[in-house]
């Protein structure tokens, strides 16, 4: 069975594979990414819903999961009859798929009704979702703090962008990207940022790096990628250095030696917020 929840730890790069490729999808490939997200949705035209769901099926039949890797599936959008199809399949014969993904997530009603579905049919399956609409950009922070079935929000800064008329550039989604972190945080929720904007290239792992940094400072916990040579840089960075842990441990060994005197270190002064962030770090 799967493994329903997901952390901090666990969501640093999420695959997105379309569920008509899934026959190239083997174990052996170890892409090593914390999710793999098969793909119903944006990846498999009309026409071939019905053959996606279908190769879906035999996939959950006769792939052995990787090991550490959490597999999740973005369903169609809830409401329309492909979106209820595959709910309905995943309902029926979960497999190893942990999480189901959402997109266009905007209604606190739809969300209650899918949670209320998945216990009524006494199923594992834990939810995300992706905030890709102005409509669930304004209705972010009702959607995080609700009680439901929903454990993280993905941004899709691509499908926003356009409906916004901005760019899909840093600044212009600035405002968007906050307010889903802060949402993301007022129910105590993982975040992860859409792909980079830019075309996959190995050669370039620095402005892969730098991207991913910006989103980091942010508050965001991961990011999407469609690129197998992406992740091990997503990962690096969403993941806290040998260096980031070691400060930590002298500053909690400061701190526990004497909580009560303010802590100096390197010149900075440690107050009690930035000791919590480094305990959950450590």
């Amino acid at each position: 069975m799967s493994m329903s929840n997901l952390s901090v730890r666990n969501c640093r790069s999420s695959l997105f594979w379309g569920a008509l490729r899934l026959p190239e999808f083997h174990s052996e490939l170890k892409p090593g990414a914390d999710i793999v997200c098969i793909d119903l949705e944006d990846a498999v035209p009309p026409s071939d819903k019905a053959r996606a769901r279908e190769m879906l099926g035999q996939f959950l039949k006769t792939h052995k999961p990787i090991l550490n890797t959490q597999y999740i599936v973005r369903v169609n959008e809830y409401g329309t009859e492909d979106g209820n199809l595959d709910i309905q399949m995943l309902l029926r014969a979960p497999g190893f798929i942990s999480h189901l993904l959402l997109p266009k997530l905007e209604s606190v009603l739809a969300l209650e009704e899918i949670s209320q579905s998945l216990i009524q049919n006494h199923s594992s399956l834990n939810l995300l979702g992706i905030i890709e609409t102005p409509q669930g950009l304004e209705s972010v922070s009702s959607l995080t703090t609700i009680q439901s079935r929903l454990q993280g929000i993905y941004f899709g800064g691509f499908d926003l962008s356009n409906s916004l008329g901005c760019e899909m550039e840093w600044e212009p989604l600035l405002y968007a990207r906050s307010r889903v972190v802060h949402a993301a945080a007022l129910g105590n929720l993982i975040v992860i940022d859409s792909p980079p904007p830019f075309v996959d290239d190995s050669a370039d792992q620095q402005k892969l790096k730098a991207y991913c940094l910006k989103s980091k400072a942010l508050g965001m916990m991961g990011m999407v990628t469609k690129h197998i040579n992406q992740i091990n840089a997503m990962q690096a960075v969403f993941s806290p250095s040998q260096i980031e842990i070691d400060r930590a441990k002298k500053i909690l060994e400061m701190y526990a030696a004497d909580p009560i005197n303010p802590i100096i270190y390197e010149g900075k002064l440690i107050e009690l917020p930035m000791i919590k962030k480094l305990q959950k770090l450590v």
